[in-house]
């Protein structure tokens, strides 16, 4: 049988060094994501990105002439795309968000 013992100083030393070392992390992350900071974050290119995500309602925001996104819209909108998605129905290329039809009656 092996027996550890571990003092709480060590413990509460280990557990408050992952913490900040975590929350060091996150002040790190942009709050926007520029056109390029996105592509690199999705592996797609630009116009990937303009014709199947943003023309089918990636939400953005415009300063300028420059497009950001925030990085939890775009985990939202693509967590909701992939789920629309089957097995042999996958491939990003040829997504089209369903329109919802408006009825006139």
């Amino acid at each position: 049988m092996l027996n550890v013992q571990i003092d709480e100083h060590t413990v509460n030393s280990m557990l408050e060094k992952a913490i900040n070392d975590r929350v060091e992390e996150l002040a790190k992350q942009k709050y926007f994501m520029t056109y390029n900071d996105l592509a690199n974050y999705l592996n797609l290119s630009k116009p990937t990105i303009e014709d199947r995500l943003v023309k089918n309602g990636l939400k953005y925001y415009k300063l300028g002439n420059k497009f950001l996104f925030k990085r939890n819209e775009v985990d939202a909108f693509l967590d909701d795309m992939t789920a629309s998605m089957s097995a042999t129905n996958n491939d990003i290329k040829f997504f089209n968000k369903l329109k919802k039809e408006i009825d006139y009656k």
